[in-house]
């Protein structure tokens, strides 16, 4: 009996000795097989307590909670408005399951300066992170507009969670936990109604932007203006994005600029209202009223380096919740009393934004509970706003009802215009084609392929090959300026000279100058570049003379380097007197000749020079054939085109001495 009973006392001794002290008091351990891993919320597993004196290490906050009242929250999500205090909030997790589980501790509002997290383990261990709005934006576990911490807990684990916060904005703080893969949805699906918010009034903003370019009505510029600065700028500060999408490494400027965006917001309000309302006109009285409240923001932005960020920002919530309720009573007015319809849109549209506005003010001063309505109601008050106002400036467009008409009239007249100008371009294309070889000549010795293709229906390049003689063949290569019926002009003016010249000039030096004597003068002030050759098989040379065009290149089997051929010469059409100086050059079999236009550049082109790019390309494929070599430049082509048309036409000839 005594032995018993010793073992009995023994072992009650041995518990006492083991059991772990209680760090968090009186609060519910939370399971997390209880929601599936779902986000949940912690507000009914939470206790807090505060302190004047802010606290960083985890033996003053075991300290704190053991010395200072604590309090629980019993399921309403802690609001405390806008106070200089720290509160520091527990609660403990239980992985009730048989295997690891990675779970994230999330804090939903992302307006809080300093949060810190602890996470102490049954082990001793203790793990930390300290985040917030005054924190680089890689602090955060995970890349989330709010603040985030994750911990992975052993089977069977329990861990005992503390969180301070201290902030120059209201302390409201949703705390929730969630599985690592839940969390992930949860944030896609925040992410997704934060774009669709801001899709919304980007879309409204460049509407509005294209209707003031249509009708000039500067309220639509002062909506405009209004949609940037309100819905936009001062939205991402509010939702915690300036961090996520812009500035992740500059937390003090993400900080300043949240009562600048305010003010400016505020700022902003005025000029729409009063044009959106025809103030000057329908209630001068106001209007005076509106102009002397103006003034209130701008000596609030001159003051926000000299003055502290909390007491701006309360006065901030006390200025915008005063002019809501001045600009509903003025639209009251102005759209019932003085009868003038498109207030009505501005009165029900601030109507809206007066409801969802005053919720956050009162949710940050602490006088509404923290929940999906009141985290919610003025970005949905204000994408509902934003429609009406939409609505409310359509209504303006009635006072131009006959600009519109005449508008249809000139589109109507532009219509006809372009079928005519859509049949010059067909004719012009006939007549283009006409000036190019339908048939390439067959040349012994000479292997022959060339490339046309224009940027448009009608492009500005040209060329031609004529046999001359019985071992010479005599090739033109040209870019003519312009497009369209002008260019096809241009392009069977040069033909005509070309075949004129053929009947005398057996030197490609005398080709261009016949035909620069005859376009010069006659060519409308336009000028063209040009690139001639004479290749003879029996002497075995090639001679080239060249009008300002692109070089021709030159190259074989064993060549070691491309040889770039341009002698010197004057655009054709720039002076009578223009004088062509010639090169010869040696050939043999294997050589291979590229005549091109600048288009072929720009397929090559990829951030570096697009001409030194194609000297690579055919100095690796230096051994293939003229049919290999077209088809490679031709996949270049297409695809190019695959990115989009290209901006000049490309023009090519391939020679090959076999």
């Amino acid at each position: 009996m005594k032995q018993t009973l010793a073992i009995i006392l023994l072992c009650l001794f041995h518990t006492i000795l083991g059991a772990e002290e209680n760090h968090c008091p009186n609060v519910n351990t939370f399971p997390i097989s209880t929601n599936h891993g779902k986000p949940s919320d912690l507000s009914f597993h939470l206790a807090f307590t505060t302190t004047e004196d802010p606290i960083s290490e985890l033996k003053g906050i075991l300290n704190l909670f053991k010395t200072k009242p604590v309090t629980l929250a019993n399921g309403v999500v802690p609001n405390f408005g806008n106070t200089p205090n720290q509160y520091w909030f527990c609660f403990i997790l239980h992985n009730d399951e048989n295997h690891n589980k990675r779970t994230i501790t999330f804090i939903k509002y992302p307006l809080l300066d300093e949060v810190q997290f602890y996470a102490l383990r049954e082990s001793g261990e203790v793990n930390t992170n300290t985040q917030g709005r005054r924190y680089p934006f890689g602090n955060r576990d995970r890349d989330y507009r709010g603040f985030s911490f994750a911990t992975e807990l052993l089977p069977s684990e329990t861990v005992t969670y503390f969180v301070g916060i201290k902030t120059d904005s209201s302390v409201s703080v949703p705390l929730m936990i969630a599985e690592e893969k839940n969390f992930d949805t949860y944030k896609s699906i925040d992410t997704l109604l934060q774009g669709m918010f801001f899709g919304i009034v980007c879309v409204m903003s460049l509407y509005n932007l294209f209707v003031y370019f249509m009708v000039k009505d500067k309220a639509y510029i002062f909506y405009v203006n209004y949609l940037i600065l309100a819905a936009i700028l001062f939205q991402l500060s509010m939702q915690g994005l300036l961090p996520v999408l812009f500035f992740p490494n500059q937390p003090e400027l993400v900080y300043n600029a949240h009562n600048f965006l305010y003010f400016l917001f505020l700022l902003s309000c005025f000029p729409m209202s009063i044009t959106f309302m025809n103030l000057k006109e329908n209630a001068p009285r106001f209007y005076l009223g509106f102009m002397g409240l103006s003034l209130v923001p701008m000596v609030c932005l001159l003051l926000l380096p000299l003055l502290p960020y909390r007491e701006l920002n309360q006065f901030g919530d006390l200025l915008s919740s005063s002019l809501a309720f001045y600009a509903l009573i003025v639209s009251y007015y102005v759209s019932f009393v003085k009868k003038f319809p498109p207030a009505r849109f501005y009165f029900f549209g601030y109507f809206m934004l007066i409801v969802g506005g005053l919720t956050t003010v009162l949710k940050y001063m602490g006088f509404f509970p923290v929940n999906v309505f009141t985290e919610n109601a003025f970005q949905a008050a204000m994408a509902m706003e934003v429609l009406l106002m939409a609505f409310g400036l359509g209504d303006r467009i009635s006072v131009v009802q006959k600009e519109k008409e005449r508008i249809q009239l000139k589109a109507e007249i532009n219509k006809q215009k372009l079928i005519a100008y859509g049949k010059e371009l067909k004719l012009a294309q006939k007549l283009q084609e006409s000036t190019l070889p339908q048939i390439l000549p067959k040349f012994p010795g000479l292997s022959i392929r060339t490339g046309y293709f224009p940027a448009s229906l009608v492009g500005g390049d040209f060329y031609d090959l004529t046999v001359y003689g019985k071992q010479q063949i005599c090739g033109l290569i040209a870019d003519v300026t312009g497009h369209g019926v002008p260019a096809a002009i241009e392009a069977a003016m040069l033909k005509i000279a070309y075949m004129q010249t053929l009947a005398f000039a057996n030197k490609p030096g005398k080709v261009l100058e016949s035909i620069n004597q005859a376009l010069a003068g006659n060519y409308k002030n336009q000028f063209l570049t040009a690139s001639a050759i004479f290749i003879d098989l029996e002497q075995k040379v090639l001679k080239v003379a060249n009008a300002g065009h692109p070089a021709l290149y030159k190259f074989n089997e064993t060549s070691k380097s491309i040889d770039v051929i341009r002698p010197k010469g004057k655009l054709i059409g720039f002076s009578k007197e223009g004088l062509y100086s010639e090169e010869v050059h040696s050939v043999q079999k294997g050589d291979k000749i590229l005549l091109f236009t600048d288009g072929i550049w720009d397929l090559w082109e990829n951030g570096d020079s697009g001409e030194e790019a194609l000297l690579d390309w055919l100095l690796q494929r230096k051994a293939e054939t003229v049919e290999s070599l077209y088809g490679g430049i031709d996949e270049h082509i297409r695809l190019r085109n695959k990115e989009g048309p290209a901006d000049d036409d490309i023009t090519f000839i391939l020679f090959e001495i076999t």
